[in-house]
């Protein structure tokens, strides 16, 4: 397959593509496509963005002297270019840490793919991602402010579509990380490391939701205080 092949395959045969993927490991195009995908959101955002507005969001509970400093020092630019390195460092180091996890989980539970054929499984499991990103272009399109949360970019999160909690209060950032394309990825990666293990839906399931559930049950205990 190629990589289109594979991205559709993903969607409605993910079986075969994860087949594919364990007897050709490949990750350049899903890794540059989210990374691009997502680096462009981000200079969309902060282009569009009335500035004022989401520094005095961003800074609303601080003391007046260290909210006129961190005003001053975060213009339009800053705040740009800091967020566009971020995704271009954060993304890569993404897939490379998850596939370290698969690595040493494999090797474990006696998996016998290498960490380039996981590097792979993180990046095209990832891809469900860019759900959020087209989701979130709509909403640049058709809004008719510019006093947009970068909650915008995260348009399927449970925050954006239950909780509403604004900016910086207790909770917001943990329900912004909880989103449908992060089911998504879970149940990509549950088909995969079955189909790469030969074993049981639980095992893949174990496999797959522990290190979900120890990082989210641990930033929920203090993410609300």
């Amino acid at each position: 397959m190629n990589n289109i092949d594979l991205t559709v395959a993903l969607a409605t045969a993910p079986s075969s593509a994860f087949a594919e993927l364990r007897q050709r490991p490949k990750f350049w195009f899903p890794l540059v496509l989210l990374t691009v995908v997502i680096t462009g959101m981000t200079v969309w955002y902060y282009n569009v963005v009335d500035i004022e507005w989401l520094k005095e969001a961003l800074f609303a509970n601080m003391p007046a002297e260290q909210k006129a400093a961190a005003s001053g020092f975060m213009t339009r630019t800053t705040l740009l270019w800091s967020s566009v390195v971020g995704t271009l460092i954060v993304i890569p180091a993404m897939m490379a840490v998850a596939a370290l996890y698969w690595f040493v989980a494999g090797k474990i539970t006696k998996l016998t793919p290498g960490y380039v054929h996981w590097f792979a499984f993180s990046c095209w499991t990832a891809l469900p991602m860019l759900i959020s990103s087209i989701v979130g272009a709509i909403f640049l399109l058709i809004s008719d402010t510019t006093q947009l949360a970068p909650g915008v970019l995260q348009p399927l999160s449970l925050n954006e579509l239950i909780f509403h909690r604004p900016l910086g209060t207790p909770g917001q950032a943990f329900l912004e990380s909880l989103n449908i394309p992060s089911v998504l990825i879970c149940l990509l990666s549950i088909i995969g490391v079955h189909v790469w293990s030969q074993r049981t839906w639980l095992f893949s399931a174990i496999f797959v939701m522990l290190p979900w559930v120890l990082f989210y049950g641990i930033w929920s205990l203090f993410a609300f205080k």
